[in-house]
């Protein structure tokens, strides 16, 4: 479900950057993208921190097995760190701001209507929504949140 959602986000934001002739590296849109929730896996669930932040440290360290420059590690982890974070990641690099706003447009339908039938069809039909995806992506979300928190407000942590 989170593979086919991040290639989704991946595709939608690859679109936006050609069609609107952005200069953006698509490795690192790529990257952000499969990074974007990769802090609600099982793994992250006890961590003090919130699961973009997890995300963006797994991409960080990643990046840095595979050589990335600093500047490029910088990039993502502020992409996959703002990636909910409403009213910030537009006015940041076209890459926060893809990550960002194509997330969102696969969650929730924002700004659908940018892109025509046939494209959001073919990205659809190649990397399918699974039934009962955004319920699932929400349980996942406060999964992570209230053990987080519970720890927390118990001393756990």
């Amino acid at each position: 479900m989170m593979f086919h959602h991040a290639l989704r986000a991946f595709l939608f934001g690859a679109l936006t950057g050609y069609r609107g002739k952005l200069t953006l590296d698509a490795e690192l849109l790529y990257v952000g993208t499969m990074f974007h929730n990769v802090g609600l896996k099982v793994r992250y669930r006890r961590s003090p921190y919130r699961f973009e932040v997890d995300g963006a440290n797994a991409a960080r360290e990643f990046l840095r097995q595979h050589g990335a420059t600093e500047s490029a590690v910088g990039q993502v982890w502020g992409t996959v760190v703002l990636h909910t974070t409403p009213g910030i990641p537009e006015h940041m690099s076209p890459l926060v701001a893809l990550v960002s706003t194509r997330v969102q447009m696969d969650v929730r339908g924002a700004r659908f209507d940018e892109f025509t039938a046939q494209q959001r069809d073919e990205i659809v039909q190649a990397y399918p929504r699974e039934s009962g995806f955004k319920e699932k992506l929400i349980e996942a979300y406060a999964r992570h949140g209230a053990s987080s928190r519970d720890d927390v407000w118990h001393g756990k942590r």
